[in-house]
């Protein structure tokens, strides 16, 4: 009976890994790079938040491509890739996309503060904080403090052989270490799942409050027709990416806390304990990549001057396969 269960879940990991990743992949690549479309065009350009929109497009770009499309490969397909059961090729790629996945996280937080301090009343603070110059210094920081602090991977992570579902021996990109296991857990809930949220709650509250303010020196036909519709798309878009920030990373997250806390436990595990983990280490992975893709689907459904500007590119593809043809 356990092992027709095994086979069953077994199979369900491979067509999540398979199917599911792929379609995520294909969504996720189209939405990061129709927002780099739109996000380089002129109208939003040439605001200083749009260099952090950018970068994110990017590097989401390449967690897509070196974080998903690998998994599909490797966990889907079975096609491996680049070195086998080398250490390197466990540590390098388990580095590089963790630290993408913090990287995106933390230019969003920046995105906020700068929009922060574009509502602010003070015209100083404005031309202080929201320059182009200033956007790259702290797209360029944030990758340098994500790099170092994230070297720990390259130290801990490497090929163990595990017990996998059917009692067989196989190679597994991983750590052996307890300790470091629970600080890792915790890591990946603080850093990447609470703390930027948190962050970004509060830094659009006071976005919000400067709004607010601003309304008492403004012309009121200026407020209506620009204030307040950016008020409510910036509210809208701000809760909505932190709600769905929060939901799907999270469970990746404690999931790891639940491994770390059992990592002792394993050898005596349950052939039908290691199948079910295994398949909700897939499901959580997945969800985690969502978060990454679903940039693009919010501010289309959100964004009017977002939805204009994507209208225009299409025209404009529209209009160069005419003239191609």
């Amino acid at each position: 009976m356990n092992s027709s269960i095994i086979d069953t879940l077994e199979w369900s990991g491979i067509i999540l890994n398979r199917w599911i990743a792929l379609i995520i992949f294909i969504f996720g690549v189209l939405g990061n790079f129709f927002n780099l479309m739109v996000f380089s065009r002129g109208t939003f350009f040439k605001q200083s938040c749009s260099l952090y929109l950018v970068a994110i497009s990017i590097n989401n770009l390449a967690i897509f491509f070196i974080g998903l499309l690998t998994r599909v490969l490797r966990e889907g397909f079975q096609v491996i890739m680049f070195g086998g059961s080398s250490n390197t090729y466990c540590k390098i790629p388990t580095y590089i996309v963790y630290t993408l996945f913090a990287i995106s996280n933390w230019f969003f937080v920046f995105a906020t503060i700068d929009r922060l301090y574009s509502t602010n009343r003070s015209a100083l603070k404005r031309k202080q904080f929201c320059l182009t110059s200033m956007a790259l210094k702290f797209i360029f920081l944030t990758i340098i403090v994500c790099l170092l602090i994230h070297t720990h991977v390259l130290i801990y992570y490497e090929y163990f052989y595990k017990l996998n579902s059917y009692d067989q021996l196989s190679l597994t990109c991983t750590t052996n270490n307890i300790a470091y296991n629970i600080f890792f857990s915790f890591f990946m809930l603080i850093f990447y799942s609470l703390l930027p949220p948190i962050l970004m709650s509060i830094i659009g509250l006071l976005t919000l409050n400067n709004i607010r303010k601003s309304r008492r020196h403004i012309n009121p036909f200026i407020l209506q027709r620009i204030t307040r519709r950016n008020t409510i798309q910036l509210c809208k878009s701000l809760s909505i990416q932190i709600i769905i920030l929060v939901i799907l990373t999270i469970p990746h997250s404690c999931y790891w806390i639940y491994a770390g806390l059992t990592t002792n436990q394993y050898l005596i595990k349950a052939n039908l304990t290691r199948a079910y983990e295994k398949l909700l280490l897939s499901i959580v992975r997945i969800l985690l990549y969502i978060s990454y893709g679903s940039s693009f689907y919010i501010q289309i459904v959100i964004s009017r001057t977002f939805q204009n500007e994507f209208l225009k590119i299409i025209d404009n593809i529209k209009r160069y396969f005419r003239n191609f043809f």
